[in-house]
């Protein structure tokens, strides 16, 4: 493995984001051996061709907002194929702001409470099966289906396709052979194009519909901007949510005095969401160098792809005191990083919170005292969206 000239051998570490170990087992104690290893917030690893990590909260919440060093052109590592872009993420600043108004108003605060009623009754609808038996695999009876199902209804995407749809999501955002993870991301383009086509047409009432036609400065969007645009809405929608609702139903699963706290107050449901968000964060996004730059002393250049995890600078105790504790009146916890900050924070922040509040709410309610299957272990997927494939549940 090559080593730039430029890096330091004191912040050299072969580190794999999408195959590490530590990451399959825990990753918050593998990441907290990192930020405990690099505390200057900094280190490189020649594995994928190389690239950076940061270890801390600073490191991290400089990088995403010094978007004119650190580009968005590129997100991933190792990098992807530049023909598939992602709109609006993948643009910089300042042109970014006019592709993101695009669909502000589709994702805005008023907007998505208006969707309350409808993924209240989803939710329940989902529990009325699930309370019939003693026991369930929640990720795949529940977190798979409600954000997803939601999702796809305001894509207009056919909802009998759901698991069909989710399995090319996960293979998109973990698979790391180009092999297998590229016609993949032909198919969901394939998909993307063809109702894109309809809508042109025959307009309905839904996101695909709106970006379809769409203007960008007074002008026509293109058929490539709408394809990207439906690439990112496509991967997000259909994985993110899932990942954090499995992580933050383990914690209660493990924890009867809180799902006890949420049955009799379930006002509290919204502090619980911004806590658990930060305590169990699983996005690793990336961002290439534009320009030879000095960060926290190091020398980067040009072209060099870096990484920016969310689990150690969510849990970072110069950030968050006493960072591994579970605390739903702690001061500061809305300044997590887990729908990232600065001009690329998360534009679906508002419809998650509202479907993870609602979840909890719910699940509490309806179910009765439940726990995690002490036989059973979850299956974690590393990679750029890490995640859990399966939980076991018993009550």
């Amino acid at each position: 493995m090559n080593i730039p000239e430029h890096v330091p051998s004191e912040l050299v570490y072969q580190f794999d984001h999408n195959t590490d170990e530590g990451l399959l087992i825990a990753p918050e104690a593998r990441f907290l051996e990192l930020l405990k290893k690099f505390p200057g917030g900094l280190f490189y690893s020649p594995c994928l061709g190389g690239f950076w990590v940061t270890t801390n909260y600073d490191a991290y919440v400089a990088v995403v907002r010094n978007t004119e060093v650190f580009s968005s052109k590129q997100i991933t590592v190792p990098p992807t194929d530049g023909a598939y872009r992602l709109i609006p993420v993948n643009i910089d600043p300042p042109e970014h702001a006019k592709y993101r108004s695009v669909l502000a108003k589709q994702f805005s605060p008023g907007h998505m409470r208006k969707l309350e009623g409808d993924i209240r009754m989803q939710a329940n609808q989902l529990i009325d099966e699930i309370a019939k038996k003693n026991s369930c695999d929640f990720v795949a009876e529940f977190a798979e289906i409600l954000p997803v199902t939601v999702f796809m209804k305001m894509m207009g995407l056919p909802i009998e396709r759901l698991n069909e749809f989710r399995e090319w999501a996960m293979i998109a955002l973990t698979e790391t052979d180009p092999a297998v993870r590229m016609p993949t991301m032909m198919k969901i383009i394939g998909l993307m194009t063809e109702i894109l086509h309809a809508r042109q047409t025959s307009p309905e009432d839904d996101l695909i519909s709106v970006i379809i036609h769409a203007e960008i400065e007074g002008r026509p969007i293109t058929m490539e901007e709408a394809q990207a645009y439906c690439l990112l809405l496509f991967l997000a929608g259909l994985d993110t949510v899932v990942n954090a609702m499995s992580f933050g139903l383990r914690h209660l699963a493990n924890h009867k005095e809180l799902q006890q706290q949420l049955r009799e107050n379930p006002e509290i449901a919204p502090d619980f969401v911004e806590e658990s968000l930060r305590r169990y964060s699983f996005v690793n996004i990336g961002r290439v160098l534009a320009c030879d730059y000095e960060f926290n002393g190091q020398l980067m250049k040009k072209g060099e792809l870096i990484i920016v995890p969310q689990i150690p600078a969510n849990l970072d105790e110069k950030a968050f005191e006493n960072p591994l504790d579970f605390e739903l009146d702690r001061k500061g916890s809305s300044r997590h990083v887990a729908f990232n900050t600065g001009p690329h924070n998360c534009l679906g922040a508002h419809l998650a919170r509202i479907e993870l509040a609602l979840t909890y709410q719910e699940w509490c309610k309806r179910m009765p005292e439940f726990g995690e299957d002490p036989s059973t272990t979850p299956v974690l997927a590393a990679g750029p969206v890490m995640g859990m494939r399966n939980l076991q549940l018993v009550w």
